[in-house]
């Protein structure tokens, strides 16, 4: 008896199961659905949708299957196949309620249409399978879920592969997770979107390696939107503003960008069209570390990239050798910077970048300077003075700096001011960021202990404030840098203080007199 009740029940279920199997089949798998389907989607997207074709099942629930899925014209995504899943109860009312979508092997080609309703609310989008749902079909009513699996994204030649998972809610996406990798960079993606077609919300990116270059080139590409070709019976369109707006919170392990190499990358992003300003934003940078804002327009033209910062542990050793002068100057820096400028990497940006920049090197040796040697030399100083201090070219220093004007691969200053223990040099000229060129006037000042070994006579001609004080001027390169005393102005100097010492001797002599 009891295995009779088995079999009945066995029998019940499979007899219900093809029952609701055929009869999804024939509600779900017909060319008025496919159409009606393709003209719901190309309506919600406002871009053409083709379906190429259209098939049912029910477990685990009832499912839509739609295959060869085409979104744009020319198609910007493509799936393979798209499983869309729904209860059996709304199914009943030929409504696709609370649906799970599953996208397996989807193709989205960067730029991305232009998302949106149709031109004419009244009207499907051009392009579009049917013009309205017709009677009897199958009405898209909400989506709760969908999951992409094996996506890839295309742009420029690079692509993108991964997962996505994410729930939606009208023009709300939240964003579970997505995993998106290409070549040495891995994104890891969360966050919710408000407006999904904008888009507009905020995420947080973490990646182990992250080469910012081809970020730069994928935000370019995903930014633009696809804007139908001029002719002569009619002009392109003005593009309309961008409805972007993204917050993005980015963590990185490390980044790259050109040759350079950016450590420990934390910020917060804004992008919005055009534009991605990240403040703040920090990373470490040749041993030190950067911490500010960094601002960056995309374009069909190279970046433009905006810099306002705090540099602090600099290792200019390590700078120099990327600049490629290498072994010139060693030191730790620290200052605040204020440029811009376009180039299609970072490295790029800073040779013709123009603004303002405050640096302060401190503990280091410029190679080759010889400061102390070229006014020993000039002065003639001897014995004492000048053993030990002639014997290398390099010249250590405690601190050098002064403030930049930058422009065009070179800088200007005012107030460039170099001490060590020896002398102290306050100078005004100019400089190539690449070392190329070099031409710096001003006065080197000795040290009261090297003013102190030298002669008598030097001091007489040459003081000022007690010590010796002579006009130098910089120039060459900074592979090859030559250091001139001024004889000329040296003179000059000893007529004034002769003079001066003459005027003192007749006011005492006169003092004298009127003493009596």
């Amino acid at each position: 008896m009891r295995n009779k009740i088995l079999v009945g029940g066995l029998v019940t279920f499979v007899v219900l199961g093809g029952g609701v199997y055929f009869w999804a089949r024939s509600v779900l798998a017909q060319d008025s659905v496919r159409a009606a389907l393709a003209a719901q989607l190309s309506s919600a997207l406002g871009q053409p949708v083709t379906v190429g074709s259209i098939s049912a099942g029910i477990y685990p629930r009832v499912t839509v299957n739609l295959g060869e899925v085409a979104i744009g014209q020319p198609p910007r995504i493509q799936v393979k196949t798209l499983r869309l899943a729904t209860g059996l109860g709304a199914l009943l009312s030929r409504r696709i309620e609370h649906a799970t979508v599953h996208l397996d092997g989807a193709t989205i080609e960067l730029p991305l249409p232009a998302f949106g309703a149709a031109a004419d609310p009244g009207a499907p989008a051009a392009g579009a399978e049917g013009t309205a749902p017709p009677v009897g079909s199958v009405e898209i009513i909400s989506v709760d879920a969908i999951t992409l699996n094996g996506v890839e994204i295309l742009s420029g030649g690079r692509t993108l592969k991964g997962d996505i998972d994410a729930a939606l809610s009208g023009q709300s996406l939240t964003l579970r997770k997505a995993t998106l990798a290409a070549d040495d960079t891995t994104l890891d993606l969360t966050g919710q979107l408000s407006d999904w077609s904008a888009p507009a919300g905020e995420l947080t990116v973490k990646a182990g390696q992250l080469n910012l270059d081809r970020l730069l080139s994928f935000l370019s590409d995903f930014s633009a939107a696809a804007q139908p070709a001029a002719t002569s019976a009619q002009p392109a369109p003005a593009a309309s503003p961008s409805r972007m707006n993204l917050t993005v919170a980015l963590e990185a392990e490390s980044a790259s960008s050109g040759q350079l190499t950016l450590g420990g990358l934390t910020g917060r992003a804004r992008v919005t069209g055009e534009d991605v300003a990240l403040d703040p934003v920090a990373f470490n940078i040749f041993g030190g570390r950067y911490e500010g804002a960094l601002a960056l327009t995309l374009g069909p033209a190279a970046p433009r990239f905006d810099f306002k910062a705090t540099l602090s542990g600099i290792d200019v050793a390590t700078a120099m050798d990327y600049a490629g002068q290498a072994g010139t100057m060693t030191g730790k820096m620290s200052g605040t910077i204020d440029l811009g400028g376009n180039g299609a990497d970072l490295g790029a940006v800073m040779k013709q970048a123009r603004g303002t920049a405050r640096i302060d090197v401190t503990n280091g040796v410029v190679k080759g300077l010889g400061l102390v040697r070229s006014v020993i030399v000039a002065t003639s100083m001897k014995g004492g003075a000048s053993s030990n201090l002639t014997a290398s070219t390099d010249e250590p220093f405690i601190r050098l700096g002064g403030t930049l004007m930058i422009s065009g691969g070179a800088a200007s200053t005012q107030d460039f001011r170099f001490e060590s223990e020896n002398l102290g040099l306050n100078a005004a000229g100019g400089l190539r960021l690449d070392g190329s060129a070099v031409n710096l006037v001003g006065h080197v000042q000795l040290s009261e202990a090297l003013t102190k070994r030298a002669g008598t006579d030097l001091v007489r001609y040459t003081q000022s404030g007690g010590r010796v004080t002579l006009p130098a001027s910089i120039t060459g390169s900074s592979q090859n840098l030559h250091v001139k005393i001024d004889a000329g102005e040296v003179a000059k100097r000893a007529i004034t203080n002769l003079a001066n010492e003459e005027v003192k001797k007749r006011l005492g002599g006169l003092g004298g007199l009127f003493g009596r």
